[in-house]
Formats: C-alpha cells, sequence, structure tokens
C-alpha cells in the first residue's frame, strides 16, 4: 500500500514560511512606532522613517566669517537733510513690513506690519511727551530729534535750542546725512558715504558670518532672524523658546523631519529643525507650536516673543515651515544670550 507523502510537504512548506516571518521586521499598528526617542522632552522628537533620509556626512560646524563685508538690505530713505515728519505721517520699509509712525503725543513709534507679530505690533519707539504740535526733524548737521513746533525755541534762529526738544539721536556730526528704514527692521541714520551715525529699532546683530547663509537667535529677545549669504534677511520674527537653554554659542542645523511627537503622545508639533541638545542630551531645535487635545495650540500666536518652551523653539506655523523649507542641514546657528 502507498502511503501519501502531502503531509510532509505541508510541514516543510509551513517551517519554512515561519522562518522567513522570524527574519522579517515587525511593523506595529500603532502610531508610536514611526517615532524613536520616545524619552526625549515633548517638542524634541522626530519622525524615524524621515530622519533616515539625511546624511549625517553632510553636517557642518558653524563656519568663521568671511572676508567679503556684509550687504545691507534694501531700505527706504524716509528723511533727507533738512526735511521732516509730521504727525500722522507715516513710512514703510521696501518690503512692507514696518512702519514708522509719529504719534500725536511725540511718540515716535516703529511697528510690524503683521499684527500678529511683536508686543502690539511695536518694535521699537520713544518716549512720549505732551506736545501740542510733535515734529520729527532729520536736521542739516546729521542731528535726528523730536522737537514741539509751537514751543518759541523751534523758531529760534539760535538753531532748535533743546527746550523744543523732545527727543534726539543725538547725531550731530556730519551734514547731509538722512533718516532709512531697511527690510530688517533697522531705523538708522546714515550719512552720504554710507556710515551708520546712529541705529535702532529692530537692527540684525552682526555675528561675523557675512557671506554665509545662517539663523541668529535672541534668547533674551526670544527673537529670530534668518540672514542669507549677501546679507538679506529672509525673514525675522519672535518666537517662545526656553529662557536658559541652548548655552550660547555657534551651532548648525543636524536634521530635519515634516513631522514629531511628545514623549507622552500628547502633543505634535511640525516642521522640525534640530541643531543642538541639551544636558540630557535631548535634541533642541525650531518647530511650530505644539498642539495637543482636539488640535489645540499650546500657546497663542499672540504669546510669541515669551519664553514659554520647554526647550525648543516654537514659531508660527508659517514661520516655522520657512524655516524649514530655507535652511539645509549644515546651516549656522547662533545663539545669542
Amino acid at each position: 500500500m502507498l502511503v501519501s507523502n502531502t503531509p510532509w510537504r505541508t510541514l516543510v512548506t509551513l517551517l519554512l514560511a515561519a522562518a522567513m516571518l522570524a527574519v522579517l521586521p515587525l511593523h506595529h499598528a500603532s502610531a508610536a512606532s514611526r517615532f524613536s526617542d520616545l524619552g526625549a522632552e515633548p517638542s524634541q522628537l522626530w519622525h524615524a522613517e524621515f530622519d533616515a533620509s539625511w546624511s549625517l556626512d553632510s553636517i557642518t560646524k558653524a563656519v568663521d566669517a568671511a572676508d567679503q563685508p556684509a550687504r545691507r538690505p534694501p531700505s527706504t530713505v524716509i528723511l533727507g537733510a533738512g526735511e521732516y515728519l509730521s504727525v500722522g505721517q507715516s513710512a514703510v520699509s521696501p518690503n512692507g513690513w514696518y512702519e514708522l509712525r509719529l504719534e500725536p503725543d511725540g511718540q515716535l513709534v516703529l511697528r510690524v506690519t503683521d499684527p500678529q507679530l511683536g508686543p502690539d505690533g511695536t518694535l521699537w519707539s520713544t518716549a512720549g511727551a505732551e506736545s501740542a504740535m510733535p515734529l520729527l526733524l532729520m536736521r542739516s548737521n546729521g542731528e535726528l530729534a523730536v522737537y514741539n513746533a509751537s514751543d518759541p525755541g523751534f523758531l529760534d534762529s539760535a538753531a532748535n535750542s533743546d527746550l523744543a526738544k523732545l527727543w534726539s539721536a543725538d547725531t550731530r556730526s556730519e551734514s547731509g546725512a538722512g533718516l532709512r528704514l531697511y527690510d530688517d527692521g533697522t531705523l538708522a541714520v546714515v550719512t552720504p558715504q554710507g556710515d551708520v551715525l546712529w541705529q535702532g529699532g529692530n537692527s540684525v546683530p552682526d555675528v561675523g558670518l557675512a557671506g554665509h547663509r545662517h539663523i541668529i537667535y535672541d534668547r533674551g529677545e526670544q527673537w529670530v532672524w534668518l540672514v542669507d549669504a549677501d546679507g538679506t534677511v529672509v525673514d525675522n520674527y519672535p518666537v517662545s523658546g526656553h529662557p536658559e537653554s541652548p548655552e550660547p554659542g555657534r551651532y548648525a542645523v543636524t536634521s530635519k523631519s515634516e513631522d514629531a511627537i511628545s514623549y507622552n503622545w500628547l502633543v505634535t508639533m511640525h516642521h522640525m529643525v534640530r541643531f543642538t541638545t541639551d544636558a540630557d542630551d535631548d535634541w533642541i531645535g525650531f518647530h511650530s507650536i505644539p498642539r495637543g487635545w482636539q488640535d489645540m495650540p499650546v500657546q497663542t500666536e499672540a504669546e510669541l516673543g515669551e519664553a514659554l518652551s520647554l526647550g525648543c523653539i516654537r514659531q508660527r506655523d508659517d514661520k516655522a515651515e520657512r524655516l524649514y523649507q530655507w535652511a539645509p542641514i549644515g546651516t549656522p546657528v547662533v545663539v545669542l544670550a
């Protein structure tokens, strides 16, 4: 009688299948399997699959200053020698981001035109003063000052006595100087030769990286600048970071990911750009405002400018996306105290 060998073939097939399954990677259905380093701080986790696509060999440390000088961004000439700005008049930067206006109380105010940026939109201002007729004057001797034009001293032939002066930039040094407003929010009195006699507003710190695209993060002011290699300020805006972290110094973008999740899976954030770690070796980077239950943001955009983060630097969603797209791996990051 012949005995069928079918059961033996079936058994061998099952054993082979089991062996193949044993060497295949397991993929859990849970969303948590897509992320790594679950012990990191809430704003510092990254999408593992995305990270794997970046080569860490391309990371470069912050570079030394180039020999070429920084080129200032475009500007608007607000006042030439002998010209003035009266109450209610204003001037804007070439990119339309900043506006300088003289208020009825004699206060000279520089504001961002986007109402969601800065505390009440104000970047810089002089102190207010009771004045019947305030006037901002760029004098022919190079002095920039706000006067009370109704004061008798203003018309005095002795050249605008201090009695009529409400505020001054103290720039009496060279004739022909003018007042300019730059695309980075800098307000400056500049000579015809290009020398800066006075500077205020939202000026970009010089960190010695002329000729190199770089990011500046002022931890004390909770402010970020994106500066291109030619000196053009691509963007600048308030952020929410930690009051004491990271340490001031020079870093570089090490890796990026579009999606991130907190260690307890309660908040998510987007467009993570990492550049250093904290004392516990947890990543620190730039990202959007985290969102929690029912996609609610953990803070408002109006609170940007306050140090509210656990370690990373929170940005408005559109700003986070812009930095993510603009800064490649290796981009220098300078942190100021």
